[in-house]
């Protein structure tokens, strides 16, 4: 049997991760002295209404260790001796999840297959789910392996940031870059495609970041081969929900999932920023 593997960054509902035997590796948030496992210890509603206290330090976010991946592979292997891992994670660029996997799968003995994503949320989720289904057709570990490389390039994400402060914050902007942009009120819309990130789009002010919003709306639309959404929120939903709303009038066929972030996701976008996925 094929056991399918990942880490709490990728969105997936309880329904899915129940009815696909799905495991998942929570990332570890830490604030105010104490370290919390996502989604275990801490829930994404929870961590959203921390990130608006002002007089909470600001949150830090790390990778599962090195043990967490040792313990859960050697635990499947145990239950099912003849059976494979193919264990999907967060893109490289983002954390060093996988990297700690692939040293993990290393110290196991079993085939272990490990996959950078190259994606995260609902783009992670898309794989976890499309590795699942191949698993269920009776596709070897390599075949459910070759299956979500290849579907790698074709899932798009799109990431809304409200305010450049968390980016700087998180690390993933200078502090100069950051100085000047909440002078002029940047929020960027950042791309992340076949682990590429770059900015696609530096909105000044709301009123355009909302028209890249429908125009990247309008592209899925129009794209016959999409077929599932993910829309992924850090606190409102008010842009996401104009989105679903949109897409439910011009494409019903269109799976639409509407969801809370990650804390890794959320600790970097900050608040009133949001994801459009696709694939």
């Amino acid at each position: 049997m094929i056991h399918i593997v990942t880490d709490s960054t990728a969105q997936l509902t309880p329904e899915e991760i129940k009815d696909n035997d799905l495991h998942v590796i929570p990332l570890q948030v830490s604030f105010e002295g104490k370290t919390y496992q996502d989604n275990v210890d801490i829930t994404r509603q929870q961590f959203s209404e921390m990130l608006h206290d002002d007089e909470t330090e600001f949150p830090k976010t790390s990778q599962p260790a090195m043990g967490q991946f040792v313990e859960t592979y050697e635990q499947i292997l145990k239950d099912d001796p003849d059976g494979s891992i193919v264990s999907i994670h967060i893109t490289r660029i983002l954390s060093g999840t996988v990297e700690t996997a692939q040293s993990a799968a290393q110290q196991v003995n079993g085939n272990i297959r490990v996959i950078d994503s190259k994606s995260t949320d609902r783009g992670l989720g898309f794989e976890v789910l499309k590795a699942a289904e191949l698993a269920k057709t009776g596709k070897s570990a390599e075949e459910v392996e070759n299956g979500v490389i290849a579907m790698i390039p074709e899932i798009s994400l799109h990431v809304f940031v409200n305010s450049f402060d968390y980016l700087v914050k998180g690390g993933r902007a200078s502090r100069a870059v950051g100085f000047i942009s909440s002078l002029i009120q940047l929020k960027p819309v950042l791309a992340l495609n076949d682990g590429k990130l770059e900015i696609v789009a530096k909105c000044r002010g709301a009123k355009k970041m909302r028209k890249v919003r429908d125009e990247i709306t309008e592209t899925l639309i129009n794209d016959p081969k999409v077929k599932e959404v993910g829309l992924s929120y850090v606190d409102s939903t008010e842009d996401v929900d104009a989105v679903a709303a949109r897409i439910k009038e011009a494409r019903p066929d269109i799976n639409v999932l509407v969801r809370l972030t990650c804390p890794v996701i959320m600790t970097h976008v900050g608040p009133g920023g949001f994801a459009i996925i696709y694939n």
